[in-house]
């Protein structure tokens, strides 16, 4: 998420910017393409270039056409929806801020979260405006403050063809970090091609010949065409996910022991 005066939401791990938006809402309103073009004061096949593009990228329906006009449909209103539970949080004082993969369990845990690149949920907690964080790389919640581990994850491999550790995608932040000591101390010379901020956009280059080490917790967002493997050294890429209270630490360990069995449904591993 953009942190300047434009709000660019990622939805479906895909980036949907203010304008697009602000064509849907219109959209939702009018229920004309024509209204649209005229008050934002661009060519009506502008209006319907932008929502094609996105209805590609997203791989959903955002309107549809009927007697009445052109009808945003229940799709294209949650996004509308989602775009306004994080302007809402925009204006609050402080947030509950989630890395890409804690966000996995923030969502279960808490309302209204901001899921974001730890750059951008780094800016916010150095500006005092973050309650609760959620941290994906086990280092930084140990400089950041005292962590209370939630679930353990892991790392699996996933890829196209084959895997080449010689080839592989880096996300920053995350607990990758370990990984790279496991395959050290095993003595496998490995090489980090590509590094990106988000775990999604990773397995979208693994479509294109990457390799990526991915937690495990995230696997439900890769591809029925790619491939999913444990690594000889499954069990020791174990780590945490953790989440640092800034205020009121004791509810915080509350919400987990109350959402506990919830998490254990959904196959997470708990920290006792």
């Amino acid at each position: 998420m953009d942190l300047s005066s434009k709000i660019n939401i990622k939805y479906r791990g895909k980036e949907i910017t203010e304008n697009q938006i602000k064509i849907i809402e219109l959209l939702l309103k009018t229920k004309s393409q024509n209204k649209v073009a005229k008050i934002l004061n661009i060519p009506t096949s502008s209006v319907n270039i932008q929502i094609k593009r996105l209805e590609k990228k997203l791989g959903i329906k955002i309107i549809q056409s009927s007697t009445s006009g052109t009808v945003v449909t229940e799709e294209g209103q949650e996004i509308l929806e989602y775009y306004q539970r994080i302007k809402r949080r925009m204006g609050e004082t402080s947030f509950i801020a989630c890395g890409f993969i804690s966000s996995e369990i923030g969502r279960m845990l808490f309302d209204n979260i901001i899921i974001s690149s730890f750059d951008n949920i780094l800016k916010l907690y150095r500006m005092g405006m973050v309650k609760i964080l959620g941290i994906d790389d086990p280092y930084w919640s140990y400089r950041l403050g005292d962590p209370i581990p939630v679930v353990y994850d892991y790392m699996v491999m996933v890829y196209r063809d084959k895997f080449d550790v010689k080839n592989l995608i880096g996300v920053r932040y995350s607990p990758q970090r370990i990984l790279w000591n496991v395959l050290k101390s095993r003595g496998i010379y490995f090489r980090v091609r590509k590094v990106v901020k988000d775990p999604i956009q990773g397995i979208e280059l693994v479509k294109k010949g990457y390799s990526l080490f991915l937690n495990e917790s995230l696997v439900k967002y890769v591809d029925g065409n790619l491939n999913i493997e444990k690594p000889p050294f499954y069990r020791d890429t174990k780590h945490t996910l953790n989440f640092i209270a800034i205020e009121d630490e004791e509810k915080v360990v509350k919400t987990i022991k109350k959402k506990r069995k919830e998490l254990e449904s959904r196959g997470f591993e708990v920290v006792e």
